[in-house]
C-alpha cells in the first residue's frame, strides 16, 4: 500500500511518525539523566490500520554528575545502578535507537 495517498503520511511530508517513549531521573534535562529510552516504528497495514513493525530499547547509564530526583525514581521504579540493567552510555544508547530510524526512513 502507497502510504503517501493516507492523511496521516502527509502530515510529516510521506512519512509516518515514530514513537518514542523516554524515562528520566527528573524533568531537568540538563541535571537529569535518561534512564531508558525506547522507540516503535509504525507503518500501515492492509486494512489502512497503523501496526508496529519495529521495535528498539535500551537502558541508559546516567552521565557523570547527573542530579537524580528520587521522586522520579520512586514514580518509574528505575535503579539506575541495578546490575542487571545492563545500561549504555547515553550516546551509545541513542545510537542503538536511531539507526534504526534514519535507515528506515
Amino acid at each position: 500500500m502507497d502510504s503517501t495517498a493516507l492523511p496521516l503520511s502527509k502530515r510529516f511530508r510521506g512519512y509516518l511518525p515514530v514513537v518514542i517513549d523516554i524515562e528520566t531521573a527528573g524533568f531537568n534535562p540538563k541535571k537529569n539523566a535518561i534512564l531508558e529510552i525506547a522507540a516503535v516504528i509504525v507503518e500501515y497495514d492492509a486494512n489502512t490500520d497503523l501496526v508496529i513493525t519495529e521495535r528498539y530499547s535500551s537502558h541508559v547509564m546516567p552521565f557523570k554528575n547527573a542530579e537524580l530526583d528520587e521522586a522520579a525514581l520512586k514514580f518509574n521504579g528505575i535503579d539506575p545502578y541495578h546490575p542487571f540493567r545492563m545500561a549504555l552510555e547515553e550516546k551509545d544508547a541513542l545510537e542503538l535507537i536511531f539507526k534504526p530510524i534514519k535507515k528506515s526512513r
